[in-house]
This record gives structure tokens, C-alpha cells and sequence, in this order.
């Protein structure tokens, strides 16, 4: 994060966190500050023991605290190196980083920590016995920690003495070289540049999609890979305890595919072979949860490249078998082993027959593979044994009938094989193989779920549930269960399943089982469910909560929140939208209750406890709208008594007690509006006298005094002309033209403080990558450099940070996902770094809250239904100045 602000580490002394003689964690308290105010955000700090004040041996492992919050410019973590106090000097050495940044700054000098005394005794007391006033020579210096605190008291006592909780040796990052800083007692001791960083924020689950993989790691259900008309390599992680999401790195994964094999050993996800159109893979990745880390797979002595095969893990190595390649059904096959990254070749005599769409299940001793397709049906099998690297005969006798398409799952003992397609059509037969015995057993067909094909299985322990999957009929979203014990079946409910579909992904956390994805024939899905046999009953599987994929949207910033609503999906347009947290980085819904109707192309502004909605068009023009308070969740409604005609394209602004809306079009192009009072609830007409020409696709901004209109146009004709009007006077007042950008709409444009900036837009159909500063003060243009500047594009967003425009997105030859800052002062341009930026769009939502740009939603075609909605922060870098006090 570029910090903008003043980082004071107070080193505070040692809290221990418990009055126990025996603890060795402890409290570290800092203090982060924006010149005289407290500061709010996230950083990520690290916390190293050593054992002399530089070089020395460091005691005990790094503590990391990430996205470490800091609340009214007091932070607090709990640090635990564990038994590395003996009565020896200790130093703290700290570094530190933007939450999210790529590289850690080590602090300088390490920090001496000093012993709190031992409290043997308060190991034994008992507080119902105590009573009365304990006097502050009965209680240790520093035993109390931030939790018996009262609430601002550590802030009261740091703000009663200014700087004074910096103790000498302290550390501060300023953004600016500082002045009052060296009166205070500091030094400059050097500098460092804060990286500017992407971060998606409250990612969801990964876009909708079937044919991917799913594997249960004992916390998590990991997504990766699949196909909805394009192939991914992107992936998702799904906790159940949290009910969240968490983004798989694309950094270093492998080559987006589908029909793929993944495996998890204890503590990756193996994620091998697979297609992408005629493209057929014999390499794959690696997946470290804990580092979010991806470590390609060795190619060497590995199968050739395959789809439709089998995997297995063993609990040392995953076998691959089978397949089909470029040219061939396969049954060939190999065994990699991730510590060595090596392949080791299946033996491929006594194997079974080339094969494709087979199953393979691990016995614990065996892998057994079983049906398939080779141009035709199979009912046959084999057993591999990797210690003897040998193939074992199954029995076919009792064998169930040749298919493909069918599940398998190991029981413990036994594996039992259900549905697919047989040549008499899906089947809802099946039979259990016990490998013991070699020999098959059928499974009872009373009230058996109706034969299908690319459903899904789980062993629960006691019970094989099915679920999902396709037959004649379509899209399938009932399932059964199987009871080994009694040979019996009993219905899956299918209140509150997810909606039909087929192959999707489903696994089993112990107690429930996961069903996500897939598709139903005209839908690629991105949400699911969770299954609890034991109450027979369905929960979701959520989505980020943002609303649903749109673009333009509106967005404005509350100061603590994103509010986005409204909007057009492609199909239709929208009465709805969602409240991003920044600091919960969570979304909640905005209620629709006595929300305005559904519409595109109109007017938002906040007023500093309102949301106002007004005009646009839902295929046909509007001219009401209502207030939304985010306080209440609720809507008022706005009369429409003396409003301005209907319209789309309005612009408004806030003056500070008054909406202003102007321009537009709905049929004509306008030049009137009118003046909103909330207090009142009433409308004043915007005077036309000496108003611009009538327009839309232009821009509009408040100076605190004056409304600026800028640009636009009207039937082909685009406008480099715009009028200040005031408000006090209901009055316009013309704006020269001379030295201007060329006329354009779709632009954007910012209030600097002394000037108003445009860039960018469109010009009959010819996107623009010029634009201008206009000064009020003397009623004049300045050019802007071209150099460095962003390709042409309209439909973008801009930003204004305090001290820079940061352009994004947009459209011209294509969309765009990268960016620039223009600073006026230096008049220059700087790249915004593409590293993890967004996918490109235009039309989309840009909101500045004070440290970050959010950016959400937008279009672009060739994204899976066109648009989008998810969500992005950007941080600019900046240089800091590191001052330590004497």
C-alpha cells in the first residue's frame, strides 16, 4: 500500500499476554499516523528474535502478521517465538511492506526488548477471591495488555503526549520529507519506495465452468481448470467453516485446459495432462496451499500428452493410466513421484485393454480400473499393484453391464460402480467388487436414483450419495443414497439443491458433501452446494456477494463503503446492487425495497449520508428516482413535482446541499435540469440562459462553488465547448475553447483542487488518447504531454488521488487492463503496473477512497457472458522518507 501516511512502530515494552510465569507470548503495540491524525488500513508486518543487536543468530521462527488491521492509528499483535527468553538480551527486528506488496523493508536499528518480571504467584489466584483495590505496587510493569484496557485508553495516552509513545531509536516512514519531524527530535536515515500493488478483492468463487477438477484437502475444496466455451487455469479454494473464497494463484500454473486429473497428497494438489482443443498435455503443476505456489511437474519419462485417463494417489506417488491421446486410445501409463519429481513406467503387460472415460479407485494396496469406451462399451478390468509394478485379472463374472460414463468409489473394502451409459441407454444399475474375493455382487435396484451419466459420487463412510448428471430427460439436480449395509436406497432431497446440471465437481469433507460447477446445456455454473446427509438437507455454496455481472453501473464512495447499483447485464436492465466494505472486504446487498425500478444510463451521487439515484432509461426514459440511506438500508423516494424532463446520460453533481442534473438525451438532446433539495424534497429549475448547447456523452464537476460541463455531443457532432454555472446565481458562464481537446463524449474528467483535467473519449468512432487542464482562475487550456500517455480508448475511468489522475480500462482496439498516472505538477505520465491487474474492460466502476482505487464490474465480449463483476483494488507506489528518533 503506498502508505500516505506517517508509520510511528512504537516500541512499546513486552505486555505479556498472561500473567503465567510459564507464557512466552506478548503483546507488541505500534502506533501509524498521517501527520497529526490517527491513520486506518491494512500493512503486513514480520517480527524476527535475534540475539545481538546486528549480525547475531536469529532465536526462533519469523512471526508474519498479514493485512494486519490499524484501527484509529493503534495496532496490536500477539507475538509467540516461543521458549527464547532465558534472561539473555533479545532484539526485535521489523520489517514491513503495503498490505499485499511484493517486498518486505527491514527496519533499522533491531529493537532491545526488555523482561517483564515473572508472575508465579498470579498463577495460582483465583479473581473470586479477590476483592477491594489492588494498589499498583501489587501489579507487575507491564503484566496488563491491551485486552484489560479500556476502550481508547492506550489511544488517549499516546494522543496526551504527541509523539511521546516513540521512545528513542523509534522508527517513522513519512510520505513527505518531513520538516516538523527533525524539530521533534528525528533524523533522516534513508528512503524507500512503496510498490504499487493489485489485489482482487472478496474474491468469489472462479467464474462458471464444467469439466474442471476438485480435490478435498481436509480444510478446503480446491477448483481448478475447466472449460465454459474457453478453457481456464485459473482455480478457487472453498472453505466450508468460513463459507469463503480464496483466489489459487495463476502465477506459474500450468496451461489453462480441461479433462484433466488432480490428486492431493497431504499438502499439494497434482493437477496433470488434460486438452484445450486439439492441444493434449503430458505436463502439469504442483499446487502449495500453504504458499499459494505452483511447481511445474517434470516432463521427463512422463506418458504422452492424454485426456479422459485416470488418476490415483497412493499415498506416496499419483499413478497416471489410460486415455486418449492425438491419435489412439491408451493403456499405458507411469507413476510420478513429487519428491523426487520423477516418472516411473506403468508395466503394461497383463494390462487391460486401450481405454477412455474408465475409472480408477485406490485400494490401499491396488489401483483398480474398470469400464470405459474403446470404440465400443466395456465391462472388463484390471488391478495394478505398484510394489510388484504387476497387473492382476479381474473377475467379469457378476461384472454389471459394459459402459461408460458411470462413477466409482472405494469404500474400504469394496468398490462399487453406478450408472452411466450403457448400449441399452443410461443405466441406473450397478455392483460392488470386492477384490479379496475377486468377485462382483449386484447393487439393489429398488428405488435406485433414474440412470444417468456424468454425475457425481461420494463415499461418506456408511453411504454412497449420487448426485446431478444428465439423461434423456436433461439436466439432473436429484441424486440417492446407497447403504451398503442394507443394499438399500433412500432419495437425496432435492429442497434447496443447486439447479440442474452435469458435469460438475462434488467431494466429501467428513460430514458433508460439495457439489460445485458444471453445466446444464446453456448455463456454465460458478455456485453449488453443500449436502449433510445426516439432516438430508442442502445449503449454498456462495458466490462473492457481489452483484450480479453488469456494466455501467453506478459506483460512488461513502468513505467507508463502494455502493454500487443499477446497470445493464446484456438482457436486461438492473434495480439492484451491493455495498463493498473495504475493511471487511465483504459485500452486502442493498435492499430492494421501495428501491427505484430497474435502469441503465443514470445519475448517482452521495451526499454525505445519502445515495441519490435519478433518471436513465429501462427502454424507455425516466425522470424519478430515490434516496438510499446505507445507515438504515432503506429508500425514500424523490418527487418527480418539477423535475426535469425524463432523460439518459444525465450528469449531477454535489454542491453540498443541492443535486444538480443537466443534459442528456431522450429522443432530443437537452441543455436544461434542474436542482434537487433532499432537505426539502423539491426541484428549482436550472436556468438555460447562456446554458451550453444541448448534449450528452459529456462530463461534470464541482469546484465547491461551480459546476463545470464539459464535452459531449449530439447526432455525430462532438463538442470541445462547456459552461460554469453557479448555483448561488443560477447562472452560466461560458468556457473558452481556445487551446481545448478535441470534441469528444465517453471521456473522463476530474477536479483537481485549481483545475479541471479531461482525457480521453471518443470522436466518431475514433477513440482519443489526448486531453487538457482547464483553469478556471484565467479561463484557460493547457495541453497535456503524449508522450508515455495510455492508447486511445473511451468508456475508461479516472480517478483523482490529492495528487494524480489515474486512468483505467476502457475500449478502443480492443479492452484494456492497463493504465496511467498523469501528475500535473511534474506533467508527466507514469505506467500503472499490470502486474495482477483485472482482466480488460470498459464501462465499468471506479471509486478513489482515500489510499486505493476499487474498481468493479464492466464489459467486455470476450470474457464468458460478456461482463463482469468482480472486484479490484489498485495501489499506487510512492516514495517514503524513514526518520528515526534520537
Amino acid at each position: 500500500m503506498g502508505f500516505g501516511l506517517v508509520l510511528a512502530l512504537a516500541l512499546l515494552n513486552a505486555l505479556p499476554a498472561t500473567s503465567f510465569g510459564q507464557g512466552t507470548a506478548f503483546t507488541y503495540q505500534g502506533r501509524l499516523s498521517d501527520g497529526a491524525s490517527p491513520a486506518n488500513g491494512r500493512y503486513d508486518l514480520t517480527f524476527s528474535l535475534y540475539d545481538a543487536a546486528s549480525g547475531g543468530t536469529q532465536q526462533g521462527n519469523t512471526v508474519t502478521n498479514s493485512a494486519l488491521s490499524v484501527s484509529n492509528g493503534l495496532f496490536t499483535v500477539s507475538l509467540d517465538f516461543g521458549n527464547q527468553f532465558p534472561g539473555a538480551a533479545r532484539w526485535l527486528e521489523i520489517a514491513a511492506r503495503t498490505n499485499g506488496g511484493t517486498l518486505f523493508t527491514t527496519l533499522s536499528p533491531r529493537q532491545p526488548l526488555t523482561p517483564t518480571p515473572y508472575a508465579i504467584f498470579a498463577g495460582g489466584a483465583n479473581a473470586a477471591g479477590l476483592s477491594g483495590t489492588i494498589s499498583s505496587a501489587n501489579i507487575a510493569i507491564g503484566s496488563i495488555g491491551s485486552n484489560q484496557l479500556a476502550p481508547g485508553a492506550a489511544a488517549a495516552n499516546l494522543s496526551s503526549s504527541g509523539q511521546a509513545g516513540v521512545p528513542s531509536g523509534g522508527l517513522v516512514l513519512s510520505a513527505t520529507e518531513n520538516a516538523a519531524l527533525l524539530n521533534a527530535g528525528y533524523v533522516k536515515i534513508g528512503t524507500i519506495q512503496s510498490g504499487e500493488t493489485w489485489q482482487q478483492k472478496s474474491p468469489g468463487p472462479p467464474g462458471g465452468r464444467y469439466l474442471h477438477t476438485a480435490v478435498w484437502t481436509g480444510s478446503e475444496m480446491v477448483v481448478w481448470g475447466g472449460y465454459n466455451g474457453s478453457s481456464f487455469n485459473d482455480g478457487g479454494r472453498y472453505n466450508p467453516a468460513a463459507n469463503s473464497w480464496t483466489a489459487v494463484t495463476g502465477t506459474g500454473a500450468p496451461a489453462a485446459r480441461y479433462r484433466q486429473t488432480a490428486v492431493w497428497t497431504g499438502s499439494e494438489v497434482i493437477v496433470w495432462g488434460g486438452q484445450n482443443g486439439n492441444s493434449y498435455f503430458n505436463d502439469g503443476g504442483r499446487y502449495n496451499l500453504v504458499a499459494d505456489r505452483w511447481t511445474a511437474v517434470g516432463t521427463i519419462g512422463a506418458p504422452v500428452g492424454r485426456y479422459l485417463h485416470s488418476a490415483v494417489w497412493t499415498g506416496t506417488e499419483m499413478i497416471v493410466w489410460g486415455g486418449i491421446s492425438s491419435t489412439s486410445y491408451l493403456n499405458d501409463g507411469a507413476r510420478y513421484n513429487p519428491v523426487g519429481n520423477n516418472w516411473t513406467a506403468v508395466s503394461g503387460t497383463g494390462a487391460p485393454t486401450a481405454r477412455g472415460y474408465h475409472t480408477a479407485v485406490w485400494s490401499g494396496s491396488e489401483m483398480i480400473v474398470w469400464g470405459g469406451y474403446n470404440n465400443g462399451l466395456l465391462n472388463d478390468g484390471g488391478r495394478y499393484n505398484p510394489a510388484g509394478n504387476a497387473w492382476n485379472t479381474m473377475s467379469s463374472t457378476g461384472a454389471p453391464g459394459a459402459r461408460y460414463l458411470h462413477t466409482a468409489i472405494w469404500t474400504g473394502n469394496e468398490m462399487v460402480v453406478w450408472g452411466g451409459q450403457s448400449s441399452a441407454g443410461y443405466t441406473n444399475d450397478g455392483a460392488r467388487f470386492n477384490p479379496a474375493g475377486n468377485s462382483w455382487i449386484s447393487v439393489n435396484l429398488t428405488n435406485a436414483p433414474a440412470g444417468r451419466i456424468y454425475h457425481s459420487a461420494v463415499w461418506t463412510g456408511s453411504e454412497m450419495v449420487l448426485w446431478g448428471g444428465g439423461n434423456g430427460s436433461g439436466s439432473l439436480n436429484d441424486g440417492g443414497r446407497y447403504n451398503l449395509a442394507a443394499n438399500s436406497w433412500s432419495a437425496v432431497s432435492v429442497s434447496g439443491a443447486p439447479g440442474a446440471r452435469y458435469a460438475h465437481t462434488a467431494v466429501w469433507t467428513g460430514a458433508e458433501m460439495i457439489v460445485w460447477g458444471g453445466y446444464n446445456g446453456s448455463t456454465y455454473y460458478n455456485d453449488g452446494g453443500r449436502y449433510s446427509p445426516a439432516g438430508n438437507s442442502w445449503s449454498a455454496v456462495p458466490t462473492n456477494g457481489a452483484p450480479s455481472r453488469r456494466e455501467s453501473p453506478t459506483a460512488i464512495w461513502t468513505g467507508s463503503e463502494m455502493i454500487v447499483w443499477g446497470g445493464f447485464s446484456g438482457s436486461s436492465f438492473l434495480g439492484d446492487g451491493g455495498r463493498y466494505n473495504l475493511a471487511a472486504n465483504s459485500w452486502s446487498a442493498v435492499s430492494a425495497a421501495g428501491a427505484p425500478g430497474p435502469r441503465n444510463a443514470h445519475a448517482a451521487i452521495w451526499t454525505g449520508s445519502e445515495m441519490i439515484i435519478w433518471g436513465g432509461e429501462n427502454g424507455g426514459y425516466l425522470n424519478d428516482g430515490a434516496r438510499y440511506n446505507p445507515i438504515a438500508n432503506t429508500w425514500v423516494g424523490m418527487t418527480t413535482a418539477g423535475a426535469p424532463a425524463t432523460r439518459s446520460y444525465p450528469t449531477a453533481v454535489w454542491t453540498g446541499n443541492e443535486m444538480v442534473v443537466w443534459g442528456g438525451y431522450n429522443g432530443s438532446y437537452l441543455n436544461d435540469g434542474g436542482r434537487y433539495n433532499p432537505t426539502g424534497n423539491s426541484w428549482t429549475p436550472v436556468s438555460t440562459t447562456a446554458a451550453p448547447a444541448a448534449r450528452y456523452g459529456h462530463t461534470a464537476i464541482w469546484t465547491g462553488t461551480e459546476m463545470f460541463v464539459w464535452g459531449g455531443g449530439t447526432n455525430g457532432s462532438y463538442m470541445n465547448t462547456g459552461g460554469r454555472y453557479n448555483p448561488a446565481g443560477n447562472s452560466w458562464v461560458a468556457m473558452t475553447n481556445s487551446g481545448a481537446p478535441g470534441g469528444s463524449s465517453d471521456h473522463t474528467a476530474v477536479w483537481t483542487g485549481s483545475e479541471m483535467i479531461v482525457w480521453g473519449g471518443d470522436n466518431s468512432s475514433n477513440p482519443l488518447n489526448n486531453g487538457g487542464r482547464y483553469n478556471p482562475a484565467n479561463d484557460s487550456w493547457i495541453s497535456m504531454p503524449a508522450n508515455n500517455a495510455l492508447g486511445p480508448r473511451a468508456a475508461h475511468t479516472a480517478v483523482w488521488t490529492g495528487s494524480e489522475m489515474i486512468i483505467w480500462g476502457g475500449a478502443g482496439t480492443g479492452f484494456f487492463n492497463d493504465g496511467g498516472r498523469y501528475n500535473p505538477t511534474a506533467d508527466s505520465w507514469t505506467p500503472v503496473s499490470m502486474a495482477g491487474a483485472p482482466v480488460g474492460r470498459s464501462r465499468h466502476t471506479a471509486v478513489w477512497t482515500g489510499s486505493e482505487m476499487i474498481i468493479w464490474g464492466g464489459y467486455n465480449i470476450y470474457v464468458p457472458s460478456g461482463h463482469l463483476n468482480d472486484t479490484f483494488s489498485y495501489v499506487p507506489g510512492r516514495a517514503m522518507f524513514l526518520y528515526q528518533k534520537l
